[in-house]
């Protein structure tokens, strides 16, 4: 019988093991992303202000929010394309592939024209009715929001590309375009305030390296698919439908997440009052952090998972449940002892005691946050088996729950109900009803899922919290830099726990294993690369360029 542990050392074809390989580079490389945009971020932003003024770089924001909103017309597409492609792909019908990835781009030509209207109109409508914007300020802010728009529209067809490499597990290639594109812009915003330019120079030139991004997702898509062919006579209306039919629900999906996490804010804003808003605004963003900085395995894990269901693998999808919940529950409860070990300082020193009522309310997002992340590969797996609608029912369910609840517990205590009125549906829709479900679906047993992805966090989070205590009592953090080294340190602590005692020997062994198999994958391909890129010399002397398109 094959342990658990298969998923991570593959199979004797090696196909899992490719898998494998491919979802670490994704995610290792991913969080290179992730770092790359939180540290340069970080740098920048004083950088811009300072070189901008507060004024300047406020119009830029505020321009800039106004195009976050076009995400919504995506309708679910971008992961249902990637769904239907690998099912094709992997029944060998390349005409299908072509089919689908044409369709695409033509549907996303056609949801690009739609939003480059919505944008003339809100360069000539909407803008013009900003308050409190002098005339230059006015066409300025319609010019930002012209280019910006045109990013926008142009995006929307060209994320087919990426959606192929996706399909055919090429993370780590987007991965590498992005942390690119990252670079180039700080770059270029250096390079071009340093110069004495304007806001207009800046967002001109950093939306360029931004599509300039997409023809190296282009080039990516005809690398892991040389025989893909886009063209518009390819459209299948049949195709369409299918793929819509199964989208939607995904863009449902999408909808109630927003509003299980966002309409928080306008209860607290009806109820409290703005200041009540902005107490709240810092428990929310700090849990927007940990979640973001622990699921992006999860992330990786769809294209994963599809590739199973399209195959009928019911033992891959069985290990994907098991690896894929164990590894996101791992990470995110590190990340939660720590959080919430030092929130309390963390927050004060951050923001200052008139945020101290953020900290209850954070501690509870944060165990919200713990759901989410480890039952990822839950929703991913049944969404594989074919059980999209009850994902969808109970993502909406939950927003629902969440709404009522808050409304009712606000009155009665304050912010920390309103995050209660979040948690309290995740226990019962994600943690309860989405487990059994995912577990059922691949036959099984719910016990046997919650020992093998809930012990080695759970141990290894006992140790590391018993340590944090103990560290806080005797040392309490009297300064910012006193909370970010204790926090490190009880990180390590629990990720030494995790290694030494919280898996079993068979696993970690399997996760060595694994990482080692992948960080020789990386390199060998690497050399490959660099062998194609040099150039030789001839016995006569003269340079003979061996170079060739990797």
């Amino acid at each position: 019988m094959c342990h658990t542990s298969c998923f991570v050392t593959g199979m004797p074809d090696g196909t899992n093991s490719t898998a494998a390989t491919n979802l670490i580079a994704g995610t290792v490389t991913k969080y290179v992303v992730l770092g790359l945009n939180i540290s340069l971020g970080a740098v920048l932003m004083p950088f811009t202000v300072r070189h901008l003024g507060q004024t300047e770089y406020g119009l830029w924001m505020l321009v800039a929010s106004m195009t976050t909103y076009f995400q919504l017309l995506d309708l679910g597409y971008g992961n249902g394309v990637v769904r239907h492609l690998i099912e094709a792909d992997r029944r060998g019908d390349r005409g299908e592939v072509n089919r689908i990835a044409s369709t695409f781009v033509c549907v996303y030509a056609g949801i690009a024209v739609v939003a480059g209207a919505v944008i003339v109109a809100m360069v000539l409508v909407a803008v013009p009715r900003f308050p409190h914007l002098s005339p230059s300020q006015l066409r300025l802010a319609q010019a930002l929001l012209a280019i910006l728009g045109a990013r926008v529209a142009i995006g929307f067809p060209l994320t087919v590309f990426g959606a192929v490499t996706n399909a055919r597990q090429g993370f780590a290639r987007n991965n590498l375009v992005a942390s690119a594109s990252v670079l180039l812009n700080a770059l270029s915003t250096y390079a071009v305030l340093e110069a004495g330019g304007g806001l207009l120079t800046l967002v001109s030139t950093t939306t360029a390296v931004n599509i300039a991004a997409y023809a190296g997702y282009a080039w990516n898509a005809y690398r892991v698919m040389p025989e893909l062919r886009i063209r518009p006579a390819y459209f299948s209306a049949s195709q369409w439908r299918e793929v819509t039919s199964f989208s939607l629900y995904l863009f449902v999906i999408n909808v109630a997440a927003q509003i299980s996490f966002n309409i928080d804010s306008v209860v607290v804003g009806a109820v409290l009052g703005p200041a009540a808003v902005a107490v709240y605004t810092v428990a929310l963003r700090l849990g927007q952090y940990q979640r973001r900085l622990c699921d992006q395995f999860s992330v990786m894990l769809f294209p994963i998972a599809m590739a199973f269901g399209a195959d009928g693998d019911r033992a891959g999808l069985r290990r994907t449940l098991v690896e894929g919940n164990r590894i996101g529950m791992t990470m995110v409860t590190g990340a939660s002892v720590v959080l919430i070990g030092f929130s309390e300082p963390l927050i004060l020193k951050w923001m200052g005691p008139a945020f101290a009522g953020s900290v209850l309310p954070f501690n509870v997002l944060a165990i919200a946050g713990v759901i989410l992340v480890s039952q990822g590969a839950s929703h991913n797996v049944l969404i594989a088996t074919g059980h999209h609608r009850m994902v969808t029912g109970i993502w909406v369910g939950e927003a629902i729950v969440n709404l009522g609840l808050s409304l009712v517990l606000v009155r009665a205590i304050g912010l920390p109900g309103v995050a209660i009125g979040t948690l309290v549906p995740l226990v019962f829709g994600h943690l309860v009803v989405m487990q059994a479900a995912a577990c059922r679906a691949v036959a099984l047993p719910v016990p046997r899922c919650v020992i093998e992805t809930v012990r080695p966090a759970a141990v290894a989070a006992a140790v590391a919290a018993a340590c944090g205590m103990a560290i806080r009592w005797t040392w309490p953090p009297a300064s910012a830099a006193a909370v970010l080294v204790e926090s490190v340190l009880v990180g390590a602590i629990y990720g030494g726990s995790l290694a030494t005692i919280g898996f079993d020997a068979v696993t970690r062994a399997a996760y060595v294993g694994q990482f080692r198999q992948a960080c020789r994958a990386a390199l060998a391909k690497w050399k490959r690369l660099s062998r194609r890129s040099t150039k030789t010399i001839d016995p006569a002397g003269s340079l003979s360029s061996s170079v060739t398109v990797p």
